[in-house]
């Protein structure tokens, strides 16, 4: 498959990467289909791509990288749960999950920040996604993914 993109060209995906958000994602509700595509390999990076919309491509990060004591929480039980459930197509409790973290890049990617607040989560099994804003979240919208000794170590080895 052949997803046109005004920011990365033609690119050529296997349709297995392909998600589908139901409901949309928040602001893009008219796009449904988007590419999950690695963006350094195996890291924790990644293009959610829209398949048919060439102006509309986010950056995901796994968030557990940069915020290893990040908790994602869904009573499955409650009525927000069952709906997430039916959504995603999940079969049960210890199904796996991909939950992935929208970035915001300015200029200087050392102060790039993720919105821990609203991930977006991923049914490997059923290429199923949405991106899930709680009602009430100890998060923000903007987590800085690098912490300001790493920028400021940066910055002296880039010789700024």
């Amino acid at each position: 498959m052949i997803i046109r993109s005004s920011q990365l060209g033609e690119i050529e995906i296997d349709e297995t990467r392909v998600i589908t958000f139901p409901h949309g994602i928040p602001g893009f509700e008219n796009d449904r289909e988007f590419a999950l595509i690695s963006i350094d390999g195996e890291g924790p990076f990644y293009y959610l791509h829209a398949v048919r919309n060439p102006d509309l491509c986010l950056v995901l990060a796994v968030p557990f990288v940069f915020f290893p004591d990040y908790e994602l929480e869904i009573a499955l039980e409650s009525q927000e749960g069952r709906e997430i459930s039916k959504i995603l197509g999940i079969e049960n409790s210890q199904q796996e999950l991909a939950v992935f973290t929208v970035l915001t890049i300015p200029q200087d990617f050392t102060d790039t920040t993720a919105n821990l607040m609203a991930p977006v989560i991923v049914n490997p099994k059923t290429r199923k996604g949405l991106q899930y804003v709680p009602a009430d979240s100890r998060y923000r919208t903007k987590h800085r993914i690098f912490p300001k000794q790493q920028k400021a170590a940066a910055a002296q080895g880039q010789g700024l």
